[in-house]
């Protein structure tokens, strides 16, 4: 079993999650919501499983639908819709990466 300090020397450069504060809670959400993607992509890559494009996409797009649900008021798991978007930002950035390593090559 794996402890959360195992998990976070998964990752290259470990990003300290942030604090929710009643000034920005919306900003916390945002930074939680990405850096929580961000490590778990790390923890998939680091295990050997390499999602492809095509995952990617209907994470995303799955992300923006439960978003836009959220926004608009439904209640979505607990989560702020800020954390949503979070997730979705650091989805669209691996894609953009991964597109970027794939042109490079060619």
């Amino acid at each position: 079993m794996m402890t959360p300090d195992d998990f976070e020397g998964l990752l290259q450069h470990p990003t300290p999650l942030p604090t929710t504060t009643s000034e920005a809670p919306d900003k916390a959400a945002y930074e939680i919501g990405f850096a929580r993607t961000m490590r778990e992509f790390a923890l998939a890559t680091a295990h050997g499983f390499t999602p492809t494009e095509r995952q990617l996409v209907l994470a995303l797009t799955q992300t923006i639908r439960v978003y836009g649900a959220a926004r608009s008021g439904k209640y979505v798991s607990g989560q702020r819709p800020d954390w949503l978007r979070g997730r979705a930002d650091a989805l669209r950035q691996i894609i953009r990466r991964r597109g970027d390593t794939l042109d490079s090559g060619l």
